[in-house]
């Protein structure tokens, strides 16, 4: 039996992913960020630039695929609002014999509405995006994870963990 396990955020932009795994995400992890990604791999350093979206996740996945063949520790910090997203991280963590847990942080609506409002709205020069995500988007977001609650558990994950709902918990 493998000790790789693959922690999987699920919760639209605002909802406090990053927050929960700067304070929560086990020691030693190697955490996967697509913003982070982005940042790295945008011409103009941006965190939001779509136009790199694709390659950032293919960096993730590879990052994932050598962490989890070691029998480490990956903790994907990202929305995971799609299903098809959620399957491709779950298959991928079988390829390794690796614990899947997906970590469902999702505030009321208002609240991550009012968390990403306070992003920057100010948009790149180089690439036009900006830190602060569509409301639409975020709704979308929302709306599609919490029709998703009930049908989580047969997705395939080993453990759902439901993280508090205004101020995130750490793993127990």
């Amino acid at each position: 039996m493998t000790s790789a396990t693959l922690y999987a955020t699920i919760g639209p932009a605002g909802a406090g992913k990053t927050t929960w795994r700067r304070r929560h995400a086990p020691t030693g992890a190697v955490v996967v960020s697509l913003d982070e990604n982005r940042a790295a791999l945008s011409p103009c350093g941006c965190s939001a630039n779509q136009a790199v979206n694709a390659v950032a996740v293919e960096r993730g996945i590879a990052t994932t695929r050598s962490v989890l063949a070691a029998g480490g520790t990956v903790v994907w910090d990202v929305t995971s609002y799609l299903r098809r997203f959620r399957e491709r991280l779950i298959g991928l963590a079988s390829e390794y014999r690796a614990r899947t847990v997906g970590l469902v942080i999702l505030p009321p609506l208002p609240t991550v509405l009012a968390r990403n409002a306070r992003r920057d709205n100010t948009r790149c020069r180089v690439c036009g995006y900006a830190r602060r995500v569509p409301e639409q988007t975020v709704r979308a977001m929302h709306d599609a994870i919490t029709a998703a609650l009930p049908h989580l558990h047969t997705e395939g994950w080993h453990d759902l963990r439901f993280l508090g709902q205004s101020a995130p918990s750490p793993l127990r």
